[in-house]
């Protein structure tokens, strides 16, 4: 029996986004009986606007391992939408030969999402050969990494890595409000962050906000994004593996109001452009009843904000230069430049790692 014919008799069902190379798996799982009984859905965003708008912001590079995870992790949330059980995110990005030059190696990158597992596989490409000879390659390795992952086949000398998900970090990809640490932790002294990567800036600002309140500090790193694909699990190791010495906690809410549904009585400790955004109404469908519904529940769950300063540009931006909704201004507590001060960011750091790698391919 073939792999293909095999997943459409299983009770796997899912979505599938492939950026243009690659996409001729989708003729091979429809070519096949039983194909609707799989595939709930396929798209093929190939232009840079279509790719945006399916991730929620532009990729920092298209055809890359973390684009593969969002797409994989946008196709699996959109097969949950589907109801049922037993869902995949399948994500392909790749760059192949094409009438146009391009630097570096032709490859692919690709992502298999179930509620358990992250798949990641990559596949480098021989530039010497047609594209159609590429496509019948990369398709091939597509079908087998589909077996691999969903369905227990040989791997077949694939390259890939698997992040597994514990039992405890499943309930973070449903819509549930759930929260998971890495140790143990009161909650009482949250930083939020994307931590991609953590830096010293992060751990400085938990050690002025600890010497302040005197309470043990944490980390908090949310899966969900309110314009984004949910974080991924193999994204979720690296970046726990990356952070020592602190507890970490893992949740599945996007927006500060949720937050505090989860940390009751909690402090968070922000930077003056994170605060700034909780203040702003477009971030509540630019309604200001939600908004203003939204502040109201801080107050009641006893939250409050530590909030720290910020370069932007050439000017350091600190709480007293916001302009915030008086109600939730009461909340907050600044810390001057004199005690907190860093100007690292992972935005810039990412940046260079970028500039890096695009030198290497030269």
């Amino acid at each position: 029996m073939s792999t293909i014919q095999a997943l459409h008799d299983s009770n796997w069902r899912g979505v599938l986004h492939i950026t243009g190379g690659g996409a001729s798996l989708l003729a091979e799982l429809l070519a096949v009986a039983g194909a609707s009984r799989t595939v709930l859905d396929a798209s093929i965003p190939y232009a840079e606007q279509a790719l945006t708008d399916l991730l929620g912001t532009p990729p920092e590079q298209a055809a890359s391992q973390a684009t593969a995870r969002a797409l994989a992790m946008a196709a699996y949330q959109r097969a949950v939408g589907f109801g049922g059980a037993d869902h995949f995110g399948f994500g392909c990005t790749a760059s192949l030969v094409t009438d146009r030059t391009k630097r570096g190696q032709t490859r692919a990158h690709w992502t298999i999402q179930t509620v358990s597992a992250t798949h990641d596989y990559y596949l480098e490409l021989d530039a010497a050969n047609s594209r159609s000879d590429q496509e019948t390659a990369l398709r091939e390795s597509l079908i087998a990494s589909l077996g691999a992952a969903l369905l227990g086949d040989d791997d077949a000398g694939l390259q890939g890595t698997v992040g597994r998900a514990i039992p405890q970090w499943q309930p973070l990809l449903s819509a549930t409000p759930y929260r998971w640490c890495s140790s143990q932790s009161n909650g009482s002294l949250i930083l939020p962050g994307s931590f991609n990567p953590v830096h010293d800036g992060h751990y400085q600002m938990l050690a002025v906000a600890e010497q302040i309140t005197g309470k043990i500090g944490a980390f908090e790193l949310t899966l969900r994004n309110a314009d984004k694909p949910d974080l991924d699990y193999l994204s979720v190791q690296e970046r726990l593996a990356n952070i020592t010495d602190r507890h970490v906690w893992l949740t599945n809410q996007a927006n500060f109001a949720a937050k505090a549904e989860l940390f009751p009585g909690a402090t968070f400790v922000l930077g003056t452009d994170t605060m700034a955004r909780i203040g702003e109404v477009r971030f509540y469908q630019n309604s200001t009843d939600k908004l203003a519904a939204a502040i109201e529940r801080l107050q009641a769950l006893d939250i409050h904000f530590l909030v720290l300063g910020r370069a932007h540009g050439e000017d350091f931006v600190s709480l007293d230069d916001l302009t915030l909704p008086s109600v939730l201004r009461a909340l907050c507590e600044g810390v001057p430049e004199s005690t907190y001060r860093n100007d690292v960011s992972s935005t810039r750091i990412r940046a260079e790692r970028a500039l890096s790698t695009q030198d290497s391919l030269e």
